[in-house]
């Protein structure tokens, strides 16, 4: 029976005194980062300011928390801030899915980061001292997960015990589950001493390795696990956790296909796959995909999260469940009807005749330097979506997409990279119901039997989502990111800040914001906003008394109109950073933001134009009111404006310690449409030299010869506010 997602409150009373101030939580790592599934388990949750846990937070099914136990504290020394550790003790359902878990803690003042943990079906081995050289290396039984750390240019060496002819699998998750930055290198070398097998990178998991093999002869074989860069590239204390990368790796004598074909069929359906790529050949299986659509949200913006995004589609499987390899393979469900593609169309002459759309076509290009083609009929009077999807789900084709007219004298159309970290292309043509050609291309010329793909021909219908917006754009290292995951303290704000990604097809006027799984005694003021808009602020606000919880909020959006084009919601979010200038190289998407109400704050702020209207190209003021508690030790205040007018810029106001107001000038540009729009600033207990801080996030001390001192910041907002905007020379 599968287990409630856990949200279970933490009631223990707190005997261990923490040194660090309490304030917005920070998740370092998870030890161990697996599990396996149908077990109890306990974890080591590590970070900073996670003295007042209440709770750990998670969304999946499956997982629950037991316990929250023994709480420890790290001191800090010279560059490295004091952590804490707690012992948390976890419960994981027999029929959890395969994958990634992500875990919260909640604390009296705020919510953390995500991190991830990876449930499997192994039983889990940690590494130990014999592992760290190569003639003690650690002997591992098949069947097993393993994990542990690698620190800057070490090795960890394991052995394993084959008898000829036995298959041997190996999966390595570094970057899908390290809090750090590991390039793994994966390498076997055989009984007689010599290298045997390496891998450093794989189809389906891109920097993590996959590697299989039958043994050629009964012995000892010998496994070396490193960064491929040496620890070049790992994170160091500006993250606070030194350089240690912890790893997953899984063991055993199962399949390890690395590609399916079909890559997908209409949903509900069943259909025929072959996955391919194991040691000892193809493997057939029919498999009945889900009755609702994968992969059905909009391109997002380059200039959020640029690097790898893992999705978590649906995952291919044997009936059994239990036999095919241990990471996922991608697999695509959409409404279209699901055709194969001809045996012979690799001319414009022969190519495939094809109905009139909407409709999906399963092929791959399975020579080098060779086209398919295709051709049909674009219904009049409508704009059609021509879309090519291959490496959306880790085909190895990169391919380009060219649309012929029928007049062979029209240019024609082409696209090769939908956008630079998006290597699958689309097409998006108005129909005038006459024939038009399509060729479908590898880029580099290149093909196998693994360069499968999906053309998908339908009505460009509006594809459009919302995700969360940063409140501090160009402060703090991106990792923990303020407007991510909402605190609202009691009878305060905070300001949950969405924005709308998107294509051109997206119809004007606002969306309809709604806010569902708010923590009970939280309301939220959705912006109304006069004309269509990137961002729509919404401020949570807790009451006085309002229980302190922690829940999963899902904004949904929709478009004008009964009819209008749903937008939902997801975050993505990245989980490892490196280099060059801190690039997430995985990220995780996510169907909901995390939102905890916390203890009150010693201080609130409102915020007042001091006119009531204002033409465009002019200047408008501004007054912030700070209401502080009687007793309050007075601190420094740092406002940011993240949700303005458009086209308004305004950098951040510090607000002295004893000051109870500030004020200040909003330049309107002349391009700014008319109408009331709403205005939310951002207040963080900080001076903003530590606030912009371009360290580890909130530490500093007065003394370079002394430790550290964690410093947690605070975050609140004021309630909307609304200025009226008149169009150049009205009153």
């Amino acid at each position: 029976m599968r287990l409630n997602r856990c949200l279970i409150p933490f009631l223990m009373v707190v005997t261990h005194a923490f040194g660090a101030e309490t304030g917005t939580p920070i998740l370092l790592g998870i030890e161990p980062p697996c599990a396996q599934a149908g077990t109890r388990q306990e974890v080591v949750l590590r970070g900073v300011r996670l003295s007042d846990i209440e709770e750990v937070m998670c969304r999946d099914d499956g997982v629950r928390v037991q316990r929250i136990g023994e709480k420890t504290v790290l001191p800090g020394s010279g560059k490295t801030p004091e952590k804490d550790e707690v012992r948390v003790g976890l419960e994981f359902a027999a029929d959890v899915p395969a994958g990634n878990v992500a875990l919260h803690v909640r604390t009296r003042s705020g919510v953390s980061n995500p991190r991830t943990l990876h449930v499997n079906r192994f039983p889990i081995v940690a590494e130990t001292t014999a592992a760290s050289k190569r003639e003690t290396a650690q002997l591992i039984t098949l069947e097993r997960t393993v994990w542990g750390h690698i620190i800057g240019a070490e090795t960890d060496w394991y052995a394993v015990d084959l008898t000829q002819g036995q298959r041997c699998s190996l999966e390595v998750l570094a970057y899908r589950i390290s809090p750090t930055d590991l390039d793994a290198m994966l390498q076997v070398w055989g009984p007689d001493g010599r290298l045997f097998q390496e891998k450093d990178t794989s189809q389906l998991y891109y920097h993590d390795p996959v590697l299989s093999f039958i043994a050629p002869q009964a012995g000892r074989y010998t496994l070396a696990l490193r960064d491929s860069l040496n620890g070049a590239h790992q994170n160091d204390a500006r993250y606070g956790m030194s350089s240690e990368c912890i790893y997953v790796l899984h063991v055993g004598d199962y399949p390890q296909a690395t590609s399916v074909f079909p890559l997908g069929g209409t949903t509900g359906q069943s259909i025929e796959v072959e996955m391919q790529g194991d040691v000892r050949g193809v493997i057939r299986q029919t498999v009945k995909l889900p009755v609702r659509p994968t992969f059905e949200f909009a391109p997002m913006s380059r200039a959020y999260y640029p690097g790898w995004i893992f999705d978590k589609p649906d995952i291919v499987l044997p009936n059994d469940g239990h036999s095919l390899g241990t990471g996922p393979l991608f697999v695509m469900a959409s409404p279209q009807p699901s055709l194969r593609e001809a045996l012979e169309h690799r001319t414009r002459d022969t190519a495939q005749p094809l109905p009139q759309p909407p409709f999906a076509i399963e092929g791959r290009i399975e020579k080098a330097d060779v086209d398919d083609w295709y051709r049909f009929a674009l219904p009049k009077d409508k704009n059609w979506r021509v879309d090519v999807i291959a490496r959306r789900l880790r085909s190895p084709l990169d391919p380009k997409l060219t649309l012929y007219h029928a007049d062979k004298s029209a240019t024609p159309k082409e696209n090769d990279d939908r956008s630079r970290y998006d290597m699958d292309s689309t097409l998006i043509i108005k129909g005038t119901s006459e024939e038009v050609s399509v060729r479908v291309a590898d880029t580099r010329g290149e093909g196998g039997s693994d360069f499968g793909y999906r053309l998908v021909v339908e009505e460009a219908v509006p594809q459009v989502n919302l995700t969360t917006a940063s409140v501090e754009m160009m402060t703090l290292l991106p990792l923990f990111k303020t407007g991510h995951y909402i605190s609202v303290p009691r009878g305060g704000c905070g300001l949950l800040l969405l924005e709308k990604q998107g294509d051109e097809t997206v119809p004007p006027g606002p969306l309809d914001i709604r806010i569902s799984g708010l923590p009970a005694g939280v309301r939220a003021d959705v912006a109304k906003l006069p004309l269509a808009s990137g961002r729509y602020p919404v401020v949570l606000t807790a009451g006085a008394d309002a229980t302190l919880a922690g829940s999963f909020a899902k904004p949904a959006g929709k478009a004008p109109g009964s009819d209008g084009t749903e937008a939902p919601f997801e975050q993505r979010l990245g989980m490892v950073y490196s280099h060059p200038g801190q690039t997430p190289w995985h990220s995780e998407r996510f169907p909901s933001v995390p939102v905890a109400v916390v203890e009150a704050l010693p201080y609130a702020i409102s915020l007042a134009p001091v006119s009531e209207g204002v033409q465009a190209g002019k200047k408008a003021s501004f007054k912030l009111t700070v209401t502080r508690s009687p007793g309050a030790a007075p601190q420094p205040l740092t406002a940011i404006f993240p949700a303005l007018p458009p086209g308004a810029v305004h950098g951040s106001l510090e607000i002295p310690a004893d000051a109870t107001e500030a004020a200040f000038d909003l330049e309107i540009p002349a391009t700014c449409p008319p109408g009331e729009w709403p205005i939310a600033v951002v207040v963080c207990d900080s001076d903003a030299a530590h606030l912009h801080d371009s360290k580890w996030p909130y530490y500093h001390s007065n003394n370079q010869n002394e430790a550290l001192a964690v410093r947690g910041h605070h975050w609140t907002s004021t309630p909307l506010a609304y200025l009226r905007i008149l169009a150049p020379g009205k009153k």
